[in-house]
């Protein structure tokens, strides 16, 4: 079976990894990321691939011939989405796609079907903050709503703040726009949900940990088995999928967790980043990116495989100033027996840019455990501290 692959952003070896132990050939079009998978296809076409940019036509004729189209970069779900509609092949459907693609198509496409959210405005210029602030809202948050990864998402408390903030928002969004929305309080936690024809075949819950300088960064992920999704927040996903009128997709929702009661925040129709497909295998038995290539490919999904642990969990380090050494991982892994993996994702020589995203981070160390969830989140924070006292940055936070 052959798979065509629109764009893969940074860090997702393990979905190529795991389309080879499958054994698919796989075609990655991209020309824009930075994520060097180039060896690990069977063919590699340097284009363009972004929602804005890509030829969608071009990259229709160059998928011609294989069974499935799919993507691993957010800013190419509408041009995947829509090359596979033109080559009849199954994908989340393009309406979805474009609704993922926009946090303010999310809210408008919630409110008409009654999901509940915070208040929100889009934002095209300051006076849109005048106005949202001018209305009683104390805390809010301001950010991009077509970036990922936490890019320039701020929380500001008067309109003051808002102004100062808003130019930073509108550099980083493709479209020049914002949206400015009611902070929520309650844990925050994502939903990785397998849709098929519209209906939820599978979900987990996996808790997050943010902070950092805008709050906001993602700092930790964890994946516990005894812990899924409840009849409340399983019903918001059942819900979304029929708003967004999602086909088949692996599916990604963001919500907040406010005395049982969830409201969702954001989503998009891919797998989640930041190592969470990994922590939803190792606890769950379940591989997001087989899953993802069966529903490209309209074949059945696979069989749960026997899970290795009970609990698992990935920490990032947040740091900053110049790097002085690298780091290899035998330095850091010695006694800590539950962490699996260790990695700096800044070289030596490197000057850490501003923590204002989370491909600022600097680091980060995954691991599973059998039984005790707080010796295992002991020691990866042990090896998230050792990793940046190592690298030579003393202010990791």
């Amino acid at each position: 079976m052959r798979l065509f692959v629109i764009g893969a952003d940074p860090r997702r070896e393990w979905a190529f990894s795991t389309w080879l132990r499958a054994g698919l050939s796989v075609t990655l079009a991209d020309g824009v990321s930075a994520g060097g998978f180039e060896h690990a296809v069977d063919r590699f076409h340097p284009v363009e691939v972004r929602d804005e940019k890509a030829d969608v036509e071009s990259l229709a004729r160059m998928a011609l011939g294989h069974d499935g189209v799919t993507t691993l970069a957010e800013g190419s779900l509408i041009t995947a989405a829509t090359v596979a509609r033109e080559l009849g092949l199954p994908g989340p459907g393009v309406g979805a796609a474009r609704i993922a693609r926009s946090k303010i198509s999310q809210r408008w496409a919630g409110q008409r079907h009654g999901l509940t959210g915070p208040r929100h405005s889009a934002v095209t210029g300051p006076d849109d903050l005048v106005r949202f602030f001018a209305a009683g809202v104390q805390a809010a948050v301001l950010k991009p709503p077509d970036a990922s990864a936490s890019a320039a998402v701020f929380a500001v408390h008067n309109v003051e703040e808002a102004l100062d903030r808003w130019p930073r928002v509108r550099a980083i969004s493709p479209s020049r726009t914002g949206i400015v929305e009611e902070y929520l309080p309650g844990a925050e936690a994502s939903v990785e949900a397998v849709v098929r024809g519209g209906e939820l075949a599978f979900s987990s819950l996996t808790r997050k940990q943010t902070g950092g300088p805008t709050g906001f960064l993602e700092v930790a992920h964890t994946t516990d088995q005894a812990e899924r999704p409840d009849a409340a927040v399983s019903a918001l996903v059942r819900d979304l999928i029929a708003a967004w009128q999602i086909e088949s997709a692996i599916l990604h929702v963001e919500v907040k967790l406010d005395d049982g009661r969830p409201v969702l925040l954001e989503g998009t129709v891919r797998p989640a980043g930041d190592y969470i497909t990994e922590l939803v295998s190792a606890v769950h038995g379940r591989d997001l990116y087989l899953d993802q290539a069966h529903l490209a490919l309209g074949q059945p999904l696979a069989a749960d495989h026997p899970p290795p642990a009970r609990r698992a969990e990935v920490r990032f380090l947040l740091a900053s100033g110049i790097v002085r050494r690298n780091v290899a991982p035998v330095e850091v892994l010695a006694g800590l027996p539950d962490v699996k993996i260790v990695r700096q994702l800044a070289a030596a020589g490197c000057r850490l840019p501003p923590l204002t995203a989370n491909w600022a981070r600097a680091g980060y160390a995954l691991g599973w455990s059998t039984d005790d969830g707080e010796s295992l989140t002991g020691q990866l924070r042990t090896a998230v501290t050792d990793l940046g006292k190592l690298m030579g940055t003393p202010e990791s936070a």
